[in-house]
């Protein structure tokens, strides 16, 4: 009876954590790939805040409308391959997580089978009275006999994967988050600068009228309103994988002595959190 007990409570608790995972997991992997979708590449910057296209926007001379500007942008593709290549580890990483811990991928579907019997009965074994309860009863007998030692397995040895793979993930996140706080944010802050260097500074000293100045710097304060978001939405992206990294590690080790109840609430809580992120990226690139 004591063996039972425990049993019960390994499927119970195994259970959950593989909802648990798979909740996660599906968060996880929207969350890195909206990272992507939302956040400026280097390229992207490069192509427009190019020093070189800059001064061209304020130059007027006959030789500057003629000459195509000599673009340093193709050194930054390399930056951009990895900065994509890591975000779509991250995104497949969890993706792969979250479709093995679907407890729906396994679940074994008796509906079939029961109904044939069910429909062969009365005329090859009316003895059997199969009535409709029954049928219902074997079929929930038997998804729980074929399901459930699965769904253990299937928790064991995602939480084998998880263990095995939080190190490197650490590492991952760890490098995707020092680009975007430090290579990416410091590209921003150079855009800044050469913004206003090689564009606003000269616009505003051509302006000849107050109202010409107060369109320079009508669009100066754009461009920086624009810059800021971008930053904005760095520091929202590396907050959602600090949240995905300690949510890893949570779901992989748990923290004894508080065990599931608390790793269970943390994830909650953390997916809400995850998930206000997303919605917030979103509306910044609306």
């Amino acid at each position: 009876m004591k063996k039972a007990l425990i049993a019960g409570l390994v499927f119970f608790g195994s259970c959950k954590s593989t909802e648990s995972i798979n909740r996660f997991a599906k968060s996880a992997s929207t969350g890195t790939a909206e990272i992507s979708r939302s956040t400026l590449d280097f390229s992207q910057i490069c192509r427009l805040y190019d020093p070189t296209v800059l001064k061209k926007m304020t130059d007027t001379t006959l030789y500057a409308k003629s000459v195509h500007p000599a673009s340093h942008c193709p050194e930054f593709k390399m930056a951009d391959s990895l900065t994509k290549l890591i975000n779509q580890t991250l995104v497949n990483y969890f993706s792969m997580l979250g479709s093995v811990s679907d407890k729906k991928l396994l679940a074994y579907d008796a509906k079939d089978m029961v109904n044939a019997l069910a429909d062969i009965q009365p005329q090859v074994y009316p003895s059997l009275s199969l009535t409709d309860e029954k049928i219902s009863a074997v079929k929930g007998l038997l998804n729980t006999i074929l399901n459930e030692p699965l769904k253990w397995y299937r928790n064991k040895k995602l939480i084998s994967v998880m263990r095995q793979n939080d190190s490197v993930l650490d590492r991952v996140v760890t490098a995707y988050s020092f680009i975007l706080d430090s290579a990416l944010s410091g590209e921003i802050n150079q855009a800044k600068e050469n913004y206003r260097s090689f564009v606003y500074a000269t616009l505003y000293e051509w302006s000849a009228t107050p109202v010409e100045k107060a369109m320079v710097n009508q669009l100066y304060n754009q461009f920086m309103l624009s810059m800021n978001d971008e930053q904005v939405k760095i520091h929202k992206a590396i907050l959602m994988l600090k949240i995905i990294q300690k949510d890893h590690h949570l779901l992989a080790y748990g923290k004894p002595p508080d065990g599931f109840a608390y790793t269970e609430s943390e994830i909650s809580q953390d997916i809400v959190l995850i998930n206000k992120i997303i919605s917030e990226l979103i509306q910044l690139i609306k």
